[in-house]
């Protein structure tokens, strides 16, 4: 695995939540990845942390976020999950993290490049081992959908919140917290990879597209 993935692993294997629900408030963002990149100053650590609200996953008691986006427990109605590989085949990584609103920092380009690629990364390597049969399916939780002032919404996770919900300790988490909150968890019902071996060569030619897009020199 290339070292722009070696450390991000490191550091979401460091950050694992306790198992069974959470207590008190559990949190990994793209402000923790920048702040732990070996390109970022020391002393920008701390200030960086704080932009942690752009990009990842905190699970509370009080309820879960993604990317920024908060929804109390008791406002969800279910969570859905789909196989990692079909959340990437349906466009899941479209919301890159070189694309954040983040404001600019030192290096910036280039540790959001760095995390970007990690990120790629680690997802095709979990897609490609489940997708030849060396992995158990990886099903992240794809979508929380919620009671809305005017109608029912949905919450989905980024390409940041997706890596950090590929971890099975945030998975357990994640879900655990829900089910003490009285919220199902089930596996989405339209879940396109139930014909998984018909589309097999569109999802290696789509596993392939992102092996290239993290090889693009402008990822840099």
């Amino acid at each position: 695995m290339p070292d722009d993935a070696s450390w991000l692993r490191d550091l979401l294997e460091r950050r694992r939540p306790d198992p069974g629900p959470v207590s008190g408030r559990w949190a990994l963002g793209v402000g923790d990845m920048i702040a732990d990149h070996s390109l970022t100053p020391d002393k920008l650590s701390g200030l960086l942390r704080m932009l942690n609200h752009f990009g990842g996953v905190a699970i509370s008691e009080d309820g879960v976020e993604f990317d920024g986006d908060e929804v109390r427990w008791a406002d969800v109605e279910e969570i859905r999950t789909r196989s990692l590989i079909e959340y990437l085949f349906t466009g899941g990584v479209d919301k890159q993290i070189d694309k954040l609103p983040l404001p600019w920092f030192p290096f910036r380009r280039k540790v959001l490049g760095a995390v970007s690629r990690a990120a790629l990364t680690l997802l095709l390597a979990a897609a490609k081992q489940q997708l030849e049969g060396g992995a158990l399916e990886i099903r992240i939780p794809a979508e929380v959908r919620y009671d809305g002032l005017l109608f029912d919404r949905e919450l989905a996770p980024g390409m940041l919140a997706a890596v950090v919900l590929a971890d099975p300790a945030v998975r357990q988490c994640l879900e655990s917290t829900a089910r003490a909150h009285g919220v199902a968890v089930n596996p989405a019902a339209d879940d396109v990879m139930a014909d998984a071996d018909e589309r097999a060569e569109q999802i290696k030619s789509m596993l392939s597209a992102i092996s290239a897009r993290i090889h693009s020199p402008g990822d840099g």
